[in-house]
């Protein structure tokens, strides 16, 4: 009998929020003490300050959780994902997003704080390079071209691309829908700032 090799096996868990985590779908996306959270969502689906206030006290809860847990993190390839808790997170927090989206699909900020929370969880801890001195405020365009070279978004710490191929593709196919809402709603700057 052949057996699975290692990078098959921590595969298995892959995509989590391929198809979009539901009920329907996934067990673990709403616990018995969500089901209050549920039924104020429910009665009152069109008032964006439920969601966000759903959405916060949804995250909040698992960062203290994920801190507070005795649970080992599984091995360092999984990035983020690496903890048991961070994978049920992620897949909870999709499911509420993408919730709040189908009744505001045009809101920048829903889309601004969805792409982020998907971003740290596949690419991990964003890298704050520190500058010395400030900018000059109409740069020649050589040099703003060079400075820009300089100042690309790195990250550390991320999910395996080759383990979590499935969840990189999800991310991008998410940052896509995002672009093909928000034009309608806003100028090219807010595009500007998503691709930045």
């Amino acid at each position: 009998m052949v057996s699975a090799s290692p990078i098959d096996v921590l595969r298995a868990d892959f995509p989590l929020t391929f198809p979009i985590p539901t009920p329907l779908n996934s067990s673990d996306v709403i616990a018995v003490r969500d089901a209050q959270r549920e039924e104020d969502l429910l009665r009152n689906p069109f008032s964006f300050r439920s969601w966000w206030i759903a959405i916060q006290a949804a995250n909040d809860s698992f960062n203290s959780r994920i801190k507070t847990s005795k649970e080992e993190p599984g091995p360092s390839v999984l990035g983020p994902l690496a903890h048991p808790l961070a994978r049920t997170a992620l897949k909870r927090l999709t499911y509420l997003y993408e919730s709040a989206l189908a009744h505001f699909p045009g809101s920048f900020k829903l889309w601004k704080a969805y792409l982020q929370m998907r971003v740290n969880y596949v690419l991990g801890s964003k890298v704050v390079k520190k500058r010395a001195g400030g900018k000059k405020k109409f740069p020649d365009m050589k040099v703003g071209l060079e400075e820009e070279r300089e100042d690309l978004e790195e990250w550390t710490g991320g999910l395996d691309p080759i383990v979590g191929w499935e969840e990189w593709k999800a991310l991008v196919a998410t940052l896509e829908r995002a672009l093909m809402w928000l034009p309608k709603v806003r100028s090219n700057n807010v595009s500007r700032e998503f691709l930045r």
